[in-house]
């Protein structure tokens, strides 16, 4: 029986929300990439539950690290990738990737979008996980101290790259939404994995105010730009919905479109 690899630094909660969006979104003949796989504690969790289907790992699951020699599922073996968001895989080669607290350490996340559509099968799926800086604590964070939760002065220094000062994108889920549909996907959607009571209870005490924001906001654009605003509509709603304001994390899932949706 394989040892337990170390869940590293991502919450259990986000790890068992993205195991089940990810085993939601497979099937026996799926082609899988963990990008940035880390130690490989998803890697492992993924191999075991294809292995319990009799799935062969050698040609269905992949893993890639900047640093190979940190990853300890001894299954499949890890490529090693560089930090220009470059897939050194065949186009059109797999069912689904995913990251898991990748994106808000890259200098490209906009590319790694490009990149993974371009490496996804047609009807293929994204998931990723960041930081919410979106929740309302994080929003206080910013207003009081000028960093979001998560994120604060940064490192240079190459060994820091994996700890919060390596976190040098604090993007959320509108900028996600933005890179997403610009580099090809679409059904973009936003998923939970644990509610914050720190930042749901203050965030309750204010939030009509917040819908009323956002419907300033919308108001606001529609008049000034219709077609902008239309492309941005849900994303608009959403920013001050109680799940942008209380999730921990901004997990993502976006599907690359079909033909009939290219076609159109």
């Amino acid at each position: 029986m394989d040892s337990k690899i170390n869940t590293g630094a991502s919450h259990p909660a986000t790890n068992n929300k993205i195991f089940n969006l990810i085993t939601k979104n497979i099937t026996s003949s799926s082609k899988i990439l963990d990008f940035g796989s880390g130690s490989g504690h998803m890697t492992q969790q993924i191999g075991q539950h294809l292995e319990k289907n009799d799935i062969d790992l050698s040609e269905k699951l992949f893993a890639c690290e900047i640093a190979p020699k940190d990853f300890l599922y001894e299954k499949i073996k890890c490529i090693k990738i560089e930090s220009d968001s470059k897939i050194p895989f065949d186009d059109n080669f797999f069912d689904l990737i995913y990251s898991i607290e990748v994106l808000e350490h890259m200098t490209r996340p906009y590319d790694s979008f490009i990149e993974s559509y371009n490496k996804l099968k047609i009807g293929g799926t994204l998931i990723f996980s960041t930081p919410n800086i979106s929740q309302f604590k994080s929003r206080l964070s910013f207003l009081f101290s000028g960093y979001p939760e998560m994120y604060g002065p940064l490192s240079t220094k190459s060994k820091n790259a994996g700890r919060i000062s390596g976190h040098i994108m604090p993007l959320s889920f509108n900028n996600f939404n933005y890179g997403l549909r610009k580099a090809g996907f679409d059904s973009i959607r936003f998923h939970i994995d644990k509610r914050k009571k720190s930042a749901l209870i203050p965030a309750l005490l204010i939030y009509p105010l917040l819908r009323f924001a956002s419907y300033k906001v919308s108001k606001k654009l529609k008049n000034f730009d219709n077609e902008i605003y239309l492309e941005n509509s849900e994303s608009i709603s959403f920013i001050n919905s109680l799940d942008a304001l209380s999730s921990r994390s901004c997990i993502v899932v976006a599907k690359k479109k079909f033909l009939n949706s290219l076609i159109s």
